[in-house]
């Protein structure tokens, strides 16, 4: 469910009030990128890193960078936003970038304009999911592999369709494969698979988007001196795991339980997010 305001270029509006007009590129082209961000006890995790990714994202497509971009202004904004929707210092929010009206598939102008959605959640901190997760495959579309891949974008079709298919088939999850036929990620989360002592996941060369929480894993293993190699996986891959678990910002981690007859522990995503939990704590 949305919450009550949004805000449009540093203003906030109704959620039920128009602010968008219907030569919006994101609308027209998919034009655009975002970042889902998760607010936690007042505390916008892993802020940096989102800003990293966003700036990254838009030099990519040739998005002009707004000097309101920064750290300070982006924070009070989400911060108001989470206030004046009653939040109480946890939920989801959205923040979508898209270049300025104007111009077919070349735009006019390079300029952007931004949108800040929240949305309430009922969890106030990272849970392990205490009924596992039921993924299989969605082969029907594949994602390409190209500079695009790594980026959160409103270009999307692949995973709506691959999350019908979740949703038809009775699934929790999905796996998308690339267009090599190999494990790209899942819907809305990257994955990672557990065989003995090594954690592995899609490199970002496989086409899978470059995630937040992703990142966090990865360097959080290596700190504890785990390891953890990033490379091309495969459907048999996933089978011969011990264990395979999702990740997010907004749900953390995630483990999968099944994946088709296989069966898998939970161990090393126990683990993990305890670890997880205990550096947000000392942070927060």
């Amino acid at each position: 469910m949305m919450a009550d305001f949004v805000n449009y270029n540093g203003d906030v509006f109704p959620a039920d009030q128009p602010v968008l007009m219907a030569g919006n590129r994101a609308f027209r082209y998919g034009d655009a990128v975002f970042e889902t961000i998760r607010l936690m006890h007042g505390d916008i995790l892993f802020f940096d890193s989102h800003l990293d990714r966003l700036k990254k994202s838009m030099q990519m497509l040739g998005m002009k960078w707004r000097d309101d971009f920064n750290f300070h202004n982006l924070y009070l904004l989400i911060r108001h936003l989470d206030q004046v929707n009653d939040l109480k210092g946890n939920g989801r929010i959205r923040m979508e970038v898209f270049r300025n009206d104007g111009g077919y598939y070349a735009p006019v102008s390079n300029e952007v304009s931004f949108l800040l959605e929240a949305e309430p959640l009922e969890t106030k901190e990272y849970q392990l999911n205490e009924t596992p997760l039921r993924i299989d495959v969605f082969s029907e579309i594949s994602k390409p592999v190209n500079k695009l891949s790594n980026l959160k974008s409103s270009n999307a079709l692949a995973h709506v369709m691959a999350g019908m298919y979740r949703s038809q088939s009775g699934l929790d999850d999905c796996i998308l494969l690339n267009d090599e036929g190999r494990i790209c990620e899942a819907v809305s989360s990257n994955i990672f698979l557990v065989a003995k002592d090594v954690v592995a996941t899609p490199s970002l060369s496989e086409g899978c988007i470059a995630g937040v929480m992703r990142k966090q894993v990865i360097e959080l293993l290596t700190e504890r001196g785990k390891k953890i190699i990033q490379a091309p996986l495969t459907v048999d891959d996933a089978i011969k795991a011990d264990e395979i678990f999702l990740t997010n910002v907004v749900s953390g981690i995630q483990w999968v339980g099944a994946f088709r007859q296989k069966r898998y522990f939970n161990s090393n995503s126990k683990w993990l997010l305890n670890e997880l939990t205990g550096l947000q704590a000392k942070k927060i």
